[in-house]
């Protein structure tokens, strides 16, 4: 045959050469760029005659499941085709219409039933011709059939319901996430009164719901109130129809969760955690290992007993009475919530109601996917931040600094104020705190007994000290067990001819300086004489300041400990 025989059809090689772009740039990190511009081009540069434009999509396509949906998923890569060819769109109605369309057509219907009963392997090798044979433009519209003929076929003689999470279908043009941010805080005001800073945080906290896989850290999102009936279920509410796969529950088990997490990664909304939350350390521990990417646990399953592992990386958002058990506190971005008062109105909440919240959640969907190579490099600047606070706050700097404008500063300064104004601390930093006020007002001495310094906290009013254990007072061991993480140790101790066992000052100085950084002590320093030197204390740091202006009780401490049942803190013991 001639070379001229031979010609390439120029759309085949333009095919050929995007495949090949895709396939390189997969391997870079940059498919989904590739993949965007690829579409772009057919869209611009294929006509539809004789379909050929059909044609380049299904060949783009096929080149982006080869080499990007094990990285990416088919709803990114199903989203992305969206946004460029939205005339395609399937939407959920349109979905239930389609399948009673083909339960009426006997062929098809025998056709879908045919490959939802395969084994998965199977139906991956005859998808793409079954596809073609049902005139299917987009594969993953026949995946959606075959897996509504699969629940159909599964569900026989079964309780309760498939799970199933609403996917929010990306917006069909570019999106502004200045406009998108005030547009959410807007909305959330209409439903809820919120402090200052919250309805921010929140609009950013949402945000990163979408692409809270391009960073290492996923805060989970404390809202709190001091009593019932102060919106953090309505809150919720609006929350569930903005973020990306909600999943919402008022109480769920273990293994439940972390099952859900592993087939899904939801965002968790949890209600009335106080009723079960504080109880369950397993539940707990999947909340905290699920902070931070690779969080996962291990269990056996099946008959003979297999290890397997399962992811518990996933956002969460847990709303409750009081505050968050310590170790899941110290990984969440808290919003406090009050009672509004009689003259304070608000927008009922309808859940047949939220067409305009879920527009900014196609809205924030197409953000996210525009924007993924840009946040999973970014590295923004935490200011004085430190610790687990600088990391927890790190995703939402990272998205406010993409929108520009008066974002980056607000989302610092709202972080400075809700961090500074947070409750103070665990249990034990209350206690290096309130041991720093004793010793601050015995200046006469370098020393304390451990049953003077016990007796010295125990009659601090308003604190825990007083029925630390089923009513009853802390003792001096009680203290000693306490104090024993820090490396405080009592020792035998020495004034005048008496000897006991107790604690020097300069014993706390390493710990005050450490988990009391705000303020810290010079301990009394003993002169020939036996005499002290008074104790001086530090201003705190001029640039922290309050949204409030604290309220302290006689005491001039303890604001953040409610009284309550022993849970809280005897579980650090």
């Amino acid at each position: 045959m001639t070379g001229a025989a031979m010609s390439i059809d120029p759309l085949d090689h333009e095919l050929a050469s995007w495949q090949g772009k895709i396939a390189v740039a997969a391997k870079t990190g940059n498919g989904l760029d590739s993949l965007k511009a690829a579409f772009n081009w057919v869209k611009l540069n294929v006509s539809s005659d004789n379909g050929r434009r059909e044609l380049a999509k299904r060949e783009i396509s096929e080149a982006a499941e080869r080499h990007l949906s094990q990285t990416h998923g088919p709803d990114v890569l199903d989203a992305i085709y969206l946004s460029t060819f939205p005339e395609d769109a399937t939407s959920n109605s349109d979905l239930d219409a389609e399948i009673t369309k083909r339960d009426k057509d006997a062929e098809d219907t025998l056709e879908i039933e045919r490959l939802a009963k395969l084994p998965l392997i199977q139906y991956e090798r005859e998808r793409k011709p079954a596809a073609e044979k049902l005139c299917i433009k987009r594969i993953t519209l026949l995946d959606r059939l075959v897996q509504a003929a699969r629940r159909k076929n599964n569900d026989t003689g079964r309780q309760g319901r498939p799970l199933e999470l609403p996917e929010v279908e990306p917006w069909h043009g570019p999106i502004n996430a200045h406009e998108l941010l005030d547009q959410i805080i807007f909305c959330l005001r209409q439903y809820i009164i919120l402090p200052n800073g919250s309805a921010e945080t929140i609009a950013l906290w949402v945000l990163h719901t979408h692409v809270f896989d391009c960073f290492t850290i996923s805060p989970r999102l404390a809202i709190t109130s001091p009593e019932k009936g102060c919106g953090k279920t309505t809150l919720l509410d609006v929350i569930n129809e903005l973020v990306a796969r909600p999943l919402s529950t008022s109480n769920a088990t273990t293994s439940a969760v972390f099952r859900i997490i592993e087939m899904k990664q939801p965002t968790l909304l949890i209600d009335e955690a106080d009723t079960f939350l504080k109880e369950n350390d397993e539940l707990r521990g999947i909340l905290n290992t699920g902070h931070r990417r690779g969080g996962q646990v291990t269990r056996t399953v099946g008959d003979d007993f297999e290890p397997r592992q399962f992811t518990t990386w996933a956002p969460a958002a847990i709303a409750m009475i009081g505050r968050l058990p310590d170790t899941l506190d110290d990984r969440a971005i808290t919003v406090r919530l009050k009672r509004r008062k009689p003259t304070e109105r608000v927008r009922v909440f309808r859940g047949d109601r939220v067409d305009e919240l879920r527009v900014l959640a196609r809205k924030a969907a197409r953000w996210a996917l525009d924007n993924r190579k840009a946040l999973t490099s970014a590295d923004p600047e935490a200011g004085k931040l430190i610790n687990r606070a600088a990391d927890n706050w790190r995703p939402l700097f990272a998205i406010a600094d993409i929108a520009g404008g008066k974002w980056p500063r607000l989302a610092r300064s709202t972080a400075k104020s809700a961090e500074a104004s947070k409750e103070d601390q665990s249990i034990k930093t209350i206690l290096l705190s309130d041991i720093r006020d004793v010793i601050t007002e015995r200046r006469q001495s370098d020393r304390i007994s451990s049953n003077e310094l016990a007796a010295a906290l125990g009659a601090i009013e308003g604190c825990p000290w007083a029925e630390w254990r089923n009513g009853k007072p802390m003792t001096a061991n009680g203290l000693a067990r306490m104090l024993g993480p820090f490396g405080i140790l009592p020792g035998t101790k020495r004034a005048g001819s008496d000897t006991f066992k107790g604690y020097l000052y300069s014993d706390f100085t390493d710990a005050f300086a450490s988990y009391l950084p705000d303020q810290t002590v010079t301990t009394s320093q003993s002169n020939n004489d036996g005499h002290c030197d008074d104790l001086q204390t530090v201003t705190p740091d001029p640039d922290v300041t309050l949204s409030e202006p604290s309220q302290p009780n006689n005491d001039g401490h303890c604001d953040g400990v409610t009284d309550g049942s022993p849970p809280l803190w005897e579980q650090e013991l």
